[in-house]
């Protein structure tokens, strides 16, 4: 008997075939994959959560209407996790999303203080005797990340302790075939084994050589990858509903083959069901707002690191005015529209992706100059300017990049890292260590991530509640 496992993670959002950046059509989306699928009785449909955030259609939901919108798209799911970026838009949100879904929610390493969300460590498919356990976890560094207030009612536990934990309640199930449901990826490279990051970030290899779950169905960092890790089967999708991974499981000797399957363009019943909202979704997009001077458009990134950005300048004058801030710092997606003359809804949506908010801190020079070296790590030197490797591997993070305003500063990009900057000057004046000052920033960055554990412990001038996009689309609005 043969079983097929079909996995999909980090849709954010994007079930129709666009990207949003026009209304061109596209060869991704959740809808579209599912004309794809073809689902029976040996079929079982997972997906690895961050899917309520990230795409316009994503904001649009959770502006105008609710997330059980999204839980209906969903439907065909058997088993699914959380996602970091789930709990984005608080907890009734994600409440609604998760008691309208078909599915069952595996999330055993998150736990909810209040019970309202009915979360299981843990599920057990039998077909025709063959007994399959399936666990799902999220990366603990969710309490990293996400704002306090939207984890009020959670407690999210330790990632590879939970799996372990979980696992050997499972073997006591006699079950024939273990699955993780994992919303993390793989700290080593599949091929070599190398390792890419010491961080706990993303611990799939770590889980794979360590436990022994058959099959590791992993996300977050928006690949794809297949391989073994050991006697683990490890696979990752890439995100936006590009492509679902196909897993096929013999049942008599346990092997495991992989493929990916892409979307194919055609109409379906959630496809016509949901049209018209995805019909409003692109008009509001087009909504004119405002006309600017000029064109602020994005170039290649090495060149904006290196020489700097007009569109990041603008982002960091309209966060300083809102804020009133001596310093702003802002930082670009790994892929944004950039903002044009006859400005657009669309242009400030596909230009700050995040759903962040703004923060200010307190931040003296020496704080200052540290941040700004770890900055720089983004830009190596060897004859010619290249990114980082680790900027690059395993998974893009170039919004781990920040653009600094209100400040000017000597760089020289070609000595090592950590004496990359030289005198830091704010207002013509030049910064002392002791000096200090107030620098706004997304609640993000606030909390360390990225490599800026300087910022953690700075104290909090002031905290905004409304997100970073909604502050761009007022001041464009008012203009």
């Amino acid at each position: 008997m043969k079983i097929k496992i079909v996995h999909t993670s980090d849709l954010h959002g994007y079930f129709f075939p666009t990207d949003y950046l026009d209304r061109e059509g596209k060869a991704i989306g959740y809808l579209s994959l599912l004309n794809n699928i073809k689902k029976d009785e040996f079929t079982i449909l997972t997906d690895g959560g961050d899917t309520l955030q990230g795409s316009s259609f994503a904001y649009y939901v959770k502006e105008f209407m609710n997330s059980e919108i999204l839980a209906d798209m969903m439907q065909n799911v058997d088993y699914y996790t959380l996602g970091n970026h789930d709990f984005n838009y608080g907890y009734d949100y994600l409440k609604n999303y998760t008691k309208n879904m078909r599915g069952k929610l595996l999330c055993a390493n998150v736990i909810d203080k209040s019970g309202e969300i009915n979360l299981s460590n843990y599920a057990i498919k039998e077909i025709n005797g063959f007994k399959i356990g399936i666990v799902g976890i999220v990366t603990d560094w969710v309490n990293l990340w996400e704002r306090k207030e939207n984890l009020e009612n959670f407690e999210i536990r330790d990632s590879f302790e939970t799996a372990k934990e979980v696992l050997k309640i499972l073997k006591k199930e006699k079950t024939d075939f273990n699955i993780l449901i994992y919303h993390g990826g793989y700290e080593i490279d599949l091929k070599t084994g190398e390792k890419l990051s010491n961080t706990s970030e993303n611990i799939g290899g770590k889980i794979a050589e360590e436990l022994d779950y058959d099959l590791i169905l992993a996300g977050h960092q928006h690949m794809e990858l297949s391989g073994k890790i050991g006697n683990t089967f490890a696979i990752e999708t890439p995100a936006n509903g590009a492509k679902a991974a196909v897993i096929e499981i013999d049942t008599e000797d346990k092997k495991i083959s992989a493929s990916f399957i892409e979307p194919k363009l055609e109409e379906n019943y959630l496809i016509k069901k949901y049209e018209s909202i995805e019909e409003k979704v692109q008009d509001y997009l087009d909504m004119p707002i405002a006309k600017l001077s000029r064109d602020y458009l994005p170039e290649d990134k090495i060149k904006m690191a290196t020489e700097g950005s007009a569109l990041a300048d603008l982002i960091n004058k309209i966060q300083m005015e809102y804020t009133s801030s001596d310093i702003s710092i802002t930082s670009f997606a790994n892929v944004v529209s950039g903002l044009k003359k006859n400005l657009t809804t669309r242009d400030v949506l596909n230009t700050y992706r995040f759903p962040n908010t703004a923060i200010v801190l307190e931040i003296d020079g020496k704080t200052l100059r540290e941040a700004l070296e770890q900055n720089y790590t983004y830009i190596e030197y060897n004859g010619e300017y290249k990114i980082a490797k680790r900027f690059l591997e395993p998974k893009e993070e170039h919004y781990n990049f920040d653009f600094f305003y209100g400040i000017n500063f000597e760089l020289n990009l070609k000595k090592e890292n950590g004496n990359k900057i030289g005198k830091i000057y704010f207002k013509e004046k030049e910064i002392k260590n002791e000096d200090k000052f107030s620098i706004v920033m997304n609640n993000y960055r606030a909390t360390g991530a990225g490599g800026f554990d300087m910022y953690k412990n700075l104290k909090v001038l002031k905290s905004y509640d409304k997100e970073i996009s909604e502050i761009l689309l007022n001041y464009f609005r008012n203009l």
